[in-house]
């Protein structure tokens, strides 16, 4: 039986009134009465067709603003990617000492002009990469990939990061586990961003640990921390693009909200599940699951 309170789409109701008034023709009317039945019955097919033209309108537009969008990006993307290499490259020098010396207070600008170009070489490449995923551009080189292997690349990337913070990070056996179907350089970047999120959130001195094991057909890794957690609300909106907690503690770190989105997107491609486990004020888990290397 039909729940009368479900909302029914346009075609959906079109298709009931057609019906309905099938239904009414193949009764005895009155002359008059067949007429007026037969004026709706043609009223309700140009309202059918108007609909209908009004549906394809707004999907080739839809389609038209998705273009551009990705093009823009493209552009702009591309466009910035060379000014900043040049900054970088010319801040590095200096930071050498290549023309000349350079006094604390000079390389401490220098350090955070750096830090921003880095920033934003980031924030960059994640567009771009959402770019490719959402046109379908993107392509996965899937193989047997071993997830200690990956894991030692991105904490070697955050190891500045995690030593500035006094974090300590404990693996559990990670070694022994199969290898998983990935891409080995996505699967390092999944790895870098749920780790760089969980510095981030965890006061200095804080603790991160990383847990590997199977389930099913599946291997299911734990990133745990003991930061600053997740309410239940925010936790909703965790894999939007360009979500970001109104917490304070969130608003003072650096961050765009697109990281768990792209990593999200990213473990879905590669056949897998990604969420999050968290109670307030008292740490954090994100996970994911790979298929399992039979070979």
């Amino acid at each position: 039986m039909e729940n009368p309170n479900q909302q029914l789409s346009s075609s959906e109701l079109i298709s009931q009134l057609q019906a309905a008034l099938l239904k009414l023709e193949s009764n005895d009317l009155a002359q008059e009465g067949m007429n007026n039945l037969q004026q709706a019955y043609r009223a309700l097919d140009e309202l059918s067709e108007a609909i209908l033209r009004d549906q394809e309108k707004l999907q080739q537009e839809l389609h038209r603003a998705q273009q551009e969008r990705d093009h823009f990006v493209s552009v702009v993307t591309h466009e910035l990617r060379l000014p900043l290499t040049a900054i970088k490259g010319y801040t590095d020098l200096l930071r050498q000492a290549a023309v000349g010396p350079v006094n604390e207070q000079q390389l401490s600008f220098l350090e955070t002009i750096r830090s921003n170009v880095d920033r934003m070489s980031a924030l960059l490449s994640d567009l771009s990469d959402i770019s490719h995923i959402e046109t379908g551009r993107l392509r996965l080189q899937i193989e047997q990939v071993s997830l200690k292997d990956q894991l030692e690349i991105a904490l070697k990337t955050l190891q500045p990061l995690l030593q500035y913070k006094e974090q300590k990070v404990e693996v559990s056996r990670i070694e022994q586990l199969p290898m998983v179907w990935a891409d080995a350089n996505r699967l390092t970047q999944v790895f870098t961003n749920l780790l760089r999120n969980a510095s981030m959130y965890t006061p200095e001195g804080g603790r991160i640990s990383i847990r590997a094991y199977p389930i099913n057909e599946m291997l299911r890794v734990d990133v745990t921390d003991t930061g600053i957690g997740i309410s239940p609300e925010d936790q909703r909106k965790l894999f939007t693009p360009f979500f970001r907690s109104e917490d304070v503690s969130v608003r003072e770190q650096h961050g765009w909200g697109l990281g768990l989105y792209l990593s999200a997107r990213l473990i879905e491609l590669m056949g897998g599940r990604i969420g999050a486990e968290s109670t307030l004020e008292s740490g954090s888990t994100f996970w994911f699951t790979l298929p399992v290397s039979s070979v």
